[in-house]
């Protein structure tokens, strides 16, 4: 009867957090939606810097695009909020489960991936793309200096694909660190299992040399 209890208590829960998560990602949607522009001229903001008085502007050559790009734009916001609370919900449904140092451990390893996400996004928006945008806007030309001219008329989907992915691109590399972490944390459980059997990786590392030398080494 406890065991049944148990189980229908945690099956309860477990809808309960969906609900909030799902409620929660529509919200932000719904709010993204509304502010959409403000959002968009945040993404843009970084690279100003580097258009002359501020007056580059943005094409769209299809008559959807700008409706395409506001729907890319708000569907991004609202995943990087999904995710933040799909893991917020589920390190708490799963912390009464958990030992007092499973707890510690895990909640570091939590606090270590949200502060390298913000900062990767500080990183991206502050350093990689003025950068990248500084390098390849040098390639642009006027008339004064070369007969062939390259003047960028950047689309605004186009430029929002190219943050989307130097946003993943940075938030992953980013995230690798937390991955290391954990490596080394297994490393360091496994040391002793590593130390007891060392004698045999050098044995094996000489057969696999052995095998793979050329013939005319010898």
């Amino acid at each position: 009867m406890n065991t049944f209890f148990m189980i229908s208590h945690f099956i309860t829960e477990l809808k309960n957090r969906i609900f909030l998560i799902v409620l929660s990602w529509t919200s932000v949607m719904v709010i993204s939606y509304f502010y959409k522009e403000v959002v968009l001229f945040l993404l843009v903001k970084p690279n100003l810097s580097m258009f002359q008085q501020n007056s580059q502007y943005f094409i769209f050559t299809n008559l959807t695009d700008i409706f395409s790009t506001y729907l890319k734009l708000i569907s991004f916001v609202g995943n990087q909020f999904f995710f933040v609370f799909l893991i917020y919900h589920l390190f708490v449904f799963i912390v009464p489960g958990l030992y007092l140092f499973e707890y510690k451990k895990y909640a570091t390893l939590l606090k270590a991936s949200l502060t390298l996400w913000f900062f990767s996004i500080l990183i991206l928006n502050n350093f990689l793309l003025p950068l990248s945008w500084k390098f390849f806007l040098s390639f642009q030309t006027s008339v004064n200096h070369s007969v062939l001219t390259f003047h960028l008329e950047a689309k605004i989907i186009e430029y929002l694909d190219l943050y989307i992915n130097l946003y993943y691109a940075c938030c992953l590399n980013f995230q690798l660190f937390v991955l290391l972490i954990i490596f080394l944390n297994y490393i360091k459980e496994s040391l002793d299992l590593v130390k007891a059997l060392r004698k045999f990786f050098y044995f094996g590392f000489f057969l696999i040399a052995t095998f793979l030398t050329p013939p005319w080494c010898f």
